[in-house]
């Protein structure tokens, strides 16, 4: 009996963790059209320095299992994730979303690249090059 409720209680602990990651407890994707090619550069590092890179990125009583931080200019997206509590499912999760797979309602990929793409045209428009 005290082996099934240390199992229930690691199994609770378990679906607790995933509710509160925000994200990671999604899996149903979309794919956004004309989403460029990046490189893609994991980070497995400890816990703290992936909440650090991941706590802006989810709500205040959110505690982050991972994250994806687009960095169009450069082509890049960089994953991190803990090496101290590793998953598979985290870290597939966050490769989906580098390939511009957005969660099933969500915009904010969407939204992001659109904005990388507004604020490049303004830059390319202020060039001298671009003058000629």
């Amino acid at each position: 009996m005290v082996e099934f409720l240390k199992r229930a209680a690691r199994g609770f602990g378990a679906v607790g963790l995933m509710c509160l990651s925000g994200c990671a407890a999604v899996d149903t994707h979309q794919r956004v059209a004309d989403w460029p090619e990046l490189k893609v550069v994991e980070h497995h590092v400890s816990n703290r320095e992936m909440r650090d890179h991941c706590a802006p990125f989810v709500g205040s009583l959110e505690s982050p299992l991972g994250c994806t931080v687009f960095y169009f200019d450069a082509l890049e997206a960089h994953i991190y994730v803990s090496r101290e509590f590793p998953s598979d499912f985290v870290l597939e999760h966050e490769r989906l979303h580098a390939s511009g797979y957005d969660h099933i309602g969500s915009v904010a990929l969407q939204t992001m690249l659109k904005d990388w793409r507004a604020r490049s045209k303004v830059r390319l428009a202020a060039t001298p090059a671009a003058a000629k």
